[in-house]
């Protein structure tokens, strides 16, 4: 005849191991998001030495194609993009207001309506930039390359 204690204990032990088993995954869990950080700030770090090296090379015209050890491809490429700067400091400054009052959209359409904001006073403190990046990319199958202008 077995008592109930011995057929609690079986549970009891099997339900520890269950929190042990699960405080190991909660702890594995933290050190990969520990390791992932790390990696995250080398490749940060990585990244910026390869601008710097790519930045100096001079005799670079095209894409630079690196065959990778799993048969892909890194491609390191300049991208050049055009993008529209708006100063809402010097509009604010010709509106006479402060630059708090030019947050939201709402903002804008309420000065609009009341005659203080124009078209013509956005485009004149709209500025149009190109920002040329460094961009590192993996591809499956090789690049071609790009045809001579």
């Amino acid at each position: 005849m077995t008592t109930a204690t011995e057929t609690t204990a079986p549970a009891v032990e099997a339900n520890e191991r269950k929190k042990l088993e699960l405080e190991d995954k909660i702890l594995r869990y933290f050190q990969n998001k520990e390791i992932e950080k790390e990696r995250k700030e080398e490749n940060k770090l990585l990244f910026e030495e390869i601008e710097a090296f790519f930045e100096g090379l001079e005799d670079v015209e095209d894409d630079l194609v690196l065959p990778l050890p799993n048969g892909e491809y890194a491609v390191l490429a300049k991208k050049a993009y055009v993008k529209d700067v708006f100063d809402k400091d010097s509009l604010a400054n010709e509106m006479l207001v402060a630059k708090d009052e030019l947050k939201t959209p709402f903002d804008y359409s309420i000065l609009t309506s009341q005659g203080k904001l124009t078209p013509d006073m956005i485009s004149k403190h709209t500025q149009t930039e190109t920002v040329v990046k460094v961009r590192l990319s993996k591809r499956k199958s090789k690049p071609r390359k790009k045809k001579s202008e």
